[in-house]
């Protein structure tokens, strides 16, 4: 008796070590990385480029592209304290690739302090403080984004978010294409705008990096608070519209699932 109370114990002792290590460790230190992926969807379905997908408004797009950019990315602990990633360093584009262009869905957050994060911040485009510092502060980021034409001119700036493709309608039987370029305009129009997901907690500390899923509804541009008909405007790059769009944005993004990894760059 006395020898299967013992296997108990140490079955028990081990199961409660196991689960401290895994999911509530009692000190987290030094630095680590933290991935980000973001995986892109139409509805319930995955997105992916060159399939077909239906809107609420029963038009039929078959999508070529679906880029963006995102920036200004901060973690928050679970006791509100905010790690704010460095600015210099906080502009990605995220792609789903297509013709001449190089699928990218993640992004690295470098040397995050160990803790516990349930909350993730970033921004949707480049915000005017960026642009207003002027292309030279750009760096090597400006020519990047060109090669995702994800620029126009210097003077108007970036385009934020991209959707293209080719669409029908019950109106328009024949395909025909559509664009959604949403942006600022230098500095006269500006559609920047933040986003705030909560998450499961990502723990960070030396043997901890955490990968963050994270859902993108593409089908949210159209079909998000404010809904959008192509039929009635396929080429949307500024205007009301794209005010529109540029709020029904920041409804694509939710975290899917949290991956407490073991690792690690050091």
């Amino acid at each position: 008796m006395k020898k299967i109370f013992n296997l108990l114990a140490i079955t028990i002792a081990f199961t409660f070590a196991s689960c401290n290590n895994d999911d509530t460790p009692s000190t987290l230190e030094g630095t680590n990385n933290v991935s980000i992926e973001f995986d892109a969807s139409f509805g319930d379905d995955d997105l992916i480029l060159g399939s077909s997908y239906t809107t609420e408004n029963a038009e039929k797009l078959k999508i070529s592209s679906f880029d963006y950019i995102l920036s200004n990315f901060i973690l928050v602990t679970d006791n509100g304290v905010e790690i704010e990633y460095p600015k210099e360093k906080g502009y990605f584009i995220i792609s789903e690739g297509g013709v001449d262009k190089k699928k990218n869905v993640k992004v690295i957050l470098e040397d995050i302090p160990a803790g516990t994060y349930n909350k993730v911040k970033f921004g949707i485009g480049i915000d005017q403080e960026r642009y207003i510092d002027g292309q030279a502060a750009q760096e090597d980021f400006w020519t990047k984004a060109e090669d995702y034409s994800l620029t126009w001119s210097w003077q108007a700036g970036y385009k934020f978010v991209v959707l293209e493709g080719d669409f029908t309608s019950e109106t328009q039987t024949e395909e025909s294409k559509f664009m959604l370029h949403i942006a600022s305009r230098g500095t006269t129009v500006d559609l920047y705008k933040e986003v705030e997901l909560s998450m499961e907690t990502a723990l960070v500390s030396n043997d901890k990096s955490p990968q963050i899923h994270i859902k993108v509804n593409a089908d949210k541009m159209l079909d998000g608070s404010n809904k959008i008909k192509l039929s009635e405007g396929e080429t949307i790059m500024g205007g009301d519209k794209a005010a529109l769009i540029a709020d029904n944005n920041k409804e694509m993004f939710s975290v899917h699932h949290v991956h407490n990894g073991s690792d690690s760059h050091h």
